[in-house]
């Protein structure tokens, strides 16, 4: 590790494995559409228990409740504009398959990190000087009306001081601008975007862990919330969320394979360290138990959206990166 504490990544290509990827739901009182942060798998442990808890909440109260996955690739280092343009452009031919299909059920949108960046598109795109001129969910649509919460978390376009921001709402690194903030401004009653001071991704902070912490933090608040949108349920909405014809989103590619490819450490700010279009810096140091095989004077952590039950794990020189890319090593899925 150099003097200024830059994080070096060390030894060979990370393995992959294969996660299940759910594209479509039955109707149900309530569909939440998850979109995930870069080079997490689907269904990825870091997100899905604000999933568990929402469920059971409405469960208990008598509702049916699923989940969509967003198909997109979110391989670190790839082309994140594509990623994203690719996300939006599932993300509103998704939704709007689903609403089809499913008139009456109530639509939650969730995304974290880069996942965010795609369901703030969806929500409020094309984007003005962003990545992508995608157009999201038309707002005078059956869809747009179906869509009761949204949430967004770490959003790499979070944009300071408005009124559904939650944390450190006064911060800001790639702000949405001109149209695009205002059509997502039209969801203002129906938003929450999470964004913590120290966020590097968000709030161009310092602090990685603020990152990471959003659903450890508030799963039970935020669950509380998309429950309290939510109309009551009813004899006759019961009985209607379980009508519609058959639609099956079509998204625009399949299953992701790719190479796995170590990613050196760059100054701040620069493209392998959270530069625009390659916010690399979400595969953050987190503590593990260690192994027998710990060698001495090493730590050990493990990437973005990765399980302890699945990763490959490798020593890293430090869990807490001085003025240096937050990145620890690359573990890819296919």
């Amino acid at each position: 590790m150099s003097p200024t504490g830059r994080v070096a990544l060390l030894l060979s290509a990370l393995s992959a494995f294969t996660a299940a990827q759910k594209l479509d739901a039955s109707c149900a009182d309530v569909v939440i559409f998850m979109a995930r942060g870069n080079d997490a798998p689907y269904h990825d442990d870091r997100t899905f228990p604000l999933v568990d808890a929402t469920c059971a909440k409405f469960t208990t109260s008598g509702m049916s409740c699923g989940y969509v996955e967003i198909q997109f690739d979110v391989t670190l280092g790839g082309p994140y504009c594509d990623q994203v343009a690719e996300g939006t452009r599932n993300g509103v031919s998704q939704i709007t398959a689903f609403n089809q299909k499913c008139p009456n059920t109530n639509i939650v949108v969730n995304g974290y990190s880069e996942g965010a960046h795609v369901a703030g598109n969806v929500l409020g795109g094309p984007e003005v000087g962003g990545c992508t001129t995608v157009a999201g969910v038309s707002r005078n649509s059956a869809a747009r009306q179906a869509i009761k919460a949204a949430l967004l978390w770490g959003d790499v376009r979070h944009t300071a001081n408005q009124v559904y921001n939650v944390d450190g709402a006064g911060r800001q690194k790639y702000p949405r601008t001109g149209s695009d903030l205002a059509n997502l401004n039209t969801y203002s009653s129906v938003l929450r975007s999470y964004c913590a001071a120290g966020d590097p991704v968000c709030a161009d902070g310092t602090v990685v862990e603020q990152h990471l912490n959003y659903f450890r933090l508030y799963t039970n608040d935020a669950s509380d919330w998309i429950v309290s949108k939510i109309p009551k349920k009813t004899s006759s909405s019961s009985s209607s969320a379980q009508s519609g014809s058959t639609v099956v989103p079509t998204p625009s590619s399949g299953t992701v394979s790719a190479t796995i490819t170590p990613v050196g450490p760059t100054a701040t700010g620069g493209a392998a360290c959270g530069g625009y279009g390659q916010p690399v810096c979400e595969s953050y140091p987190t503590p593990m138990i260690t192994s027998s095989s710990k060698p001495s004077g090493t730590s050990y952590g493990y990437g973005h959206g990765s399980s302890n039950s699945t990763a490959t794990y490798v020593p890293v020189h430090s869990e807490t990166p001085v003025n240096a890319c937050p990145v620890v090593y690359v573990t890819q899925y296919v």
